[in-house]
């Protein structure tokens, strides 16, 4: 479905930014266990400082009110010596109750889109990133939602905030992005096959494509899968909304899929030491998850249940006795690894506390098909759940180019149940993944030319390296893991 655009504009959001971007969502709740000084701007192209809500009329209010001032300064101040961008983001769950009325009326788009011109004139800001969830659904439960004009007024609202940005800064031009569910915009015939109108007013679409499964669910299933599995867990992936949002026309240079810095965890009915992971839960109620777990209410919705999260940021299962390496789990916790969703996942037989997490290894996949897609980027949510394992491997996508799709991870089942390969407390990683057999022995005298492996090289799937006078081939994304010792590298012959 094609919207007819506004005349009016000055110019438009079609040229293409100037080299892939890594954005990180700052939440702005969090100054006391994370300050702007542990960002590592070398890494990001962007921080979006997250959120301004709108939770009654046309105006948003931020959720720090007493530190705004302060604090956003600071961040702009710390980001621009790097010469990253920052961005505030509008919305978020809690913060859409009236982006629907807001956007239907004139005169309150009008209110909404002064107040966004103000913020990037008082902060020296560099754009605004939109994260209304969800035009045409409902979201958190007190949200405003109209099915059959949503998807019209919203694009209503983004032509005329670009309009309003390119009067006001016509020497500096200020990004627009929107933070996007993994499937196009609701309408009352279905989900929409054509976004062209709005590819001519946003800079990157930000694919939220995380929270696909969790403990709301009555099944078990993969928080971030980079695949799904057609019948097992929620049909939607990494790879699925890229090729949605493509297909309704936003260019590849456009779009900048999430990556999910934390897990979620659930209990599970079953022990799953030996299982998929795709199992009957207690559905509704997570249970604790880190240190940083809290029971939560959501402060402008009381229709909405409260309770714990279940929420465990990789930092935090790296440093609360839950995984003593990036690949290995600590005891009691067993490690395993899904080959069509390429993540991993934990459990623990005494809990039965199921989590689905990404670690370095999944990222690099990600983070690889992006490469090989020409995406626009990569998205991050958030940046303090991190302790560095994994914006390292993310940060990846600056170099802005790759192997041609020549290193693209496999997508196919082991032949074990459902993709699965697992591995105990103790044990590395997982087996190889699907499609890397074993080498015939006519190829063992063919890749001596093979470069010595070296530790601070980053290495893809299909790379071959010589070490300890053999050579061996990488099944995956790979940095510092020594051929040999290493499920990721298979031996290719001798050298």
């Amino acid at each position: 479905m094609k919207l007819a655009f506004l005349g009016g504009l000055l110019f438009s959001a079609t040229s293409v930014l100037a080299s892939q971007s890594l954005v990180g969502y700052f939440p702005n709740w969090l100054y006391a266990k994370y300050p702007v000084s542990k960002i590592d701007f070398s890494k990001y192209t962007h921080i979006n400082y997250a959120f301004a809500i709108l939770i009654k009329g046309a105006t948003p209010e931020y959720t720090d009110p007493q530190q705004v001032d302060t604090q956003l300064p600071e961040l702009v101040k710390a980001a621009h010596a790097k010469n990253a961008k920052v961005l505030v983001s509008v919305g978020g769950w809690s913060g859409c109750l009236t982006f629907s009325t807001m956007s239907a009326d004139a005169s309150q788009r009008k209110t909404f889109i002064d107040w966004n011109v103000d913020q990037v004139k008082k902060y020296d800001l560099d754009g605004i990133d939109i994260d209304w969830e969800y035009p045409g659904a409902v979201g958190a439960g007190c949200n405003a939602m109209d099915l059959e004009h949503d998807y019209k007024n919203y694009l209503k609202l983004l032509q005329e905030l670009r309009a309003a940005f390119d009067k006001s800064f016509a020497k500096d031009r200020k990004e627009i992005t929107i933070a996007c569910h993994v499937r196009t915009f609701k309408t009352p015939d279905g989900t929409m096959d054509d976004v062209s109108d709005y590819v001519k007013v946003i800079d990157r679409f930000n694919l939220m494509t995380y929270d696909i499964n969790g403990a709301w669910n009555e099944t078990s299933g993969p928080n971030a899968p980079f695949n799904f599995e057609p019948g097992l867990g929620d049909a939607d992936s990494f790879v699925a909304s890229i090729n949605t949002w493509m297909k309704a026309g936003v260019p590849a240079s456009k779009i900048v899929p999430g990556l999910a810095f934390y897990g979620r965890s659930s209990t599970s009915k079953v022990d799953m030491s030996k299982t998929n992971q795709y199992q009957k839960q207690v559905a509704g109620s997570p249970p604790s998850g880190d240190s940083f777990d809290a029971y939560w209410q959501d402060p402008y919705c009381s229709k909405d249940p409260g309770g714990l999260s279940g929420v465990w940021r990789y930092g935090n299962l790296r440093s609360q006795g839950v995984l003593s390496d990036p690949t290995t789990a600590a005891a009691p916790w067993i490690r395993q690894w899904d080959n069509v969703t390429q993540t991993p996942w934990l459990f623990n037989p005494k809990s039965k506390t199921f989590i689905s997490y990404d670690d370095p290894k999944s990222i690099g996949i990600k983070t690889d098909y992006a490469l090989d897609k020409n995406l626009g980027g990569l998205m991050v949510w958030s940046v303090d759940e991190d302790n560095g394992e994994l914006v390292t491997v993310a940060a990846k996508i600056l170099k802005g180019s790759s192997k041609g799709g020549k290193h693209s991870p496999t997508t196919t089942a082991s032949g074990k149940k459902h993709g699965e390969s697992g591995s105990g407390a103790k044990a590395t990683a997982s087996s190889k993944p699907a499609g890397t057999a074993a080498p015939s022995s006519s190829s063992s005298s063919t890749h001596c030319d093979a470069k010595k492996w070296n530790a601070d090289t980053t290495y893809h799937k299909g790379d071959k390296v010589a070490y300890k006078k053999k050579v061996y081939s990488a099944g995956w994304w790979s940095q510092g893991e020594k051929p040999g010792s290493s499920d990721v590298w298979t031996a290719a012959g001798d050298c």
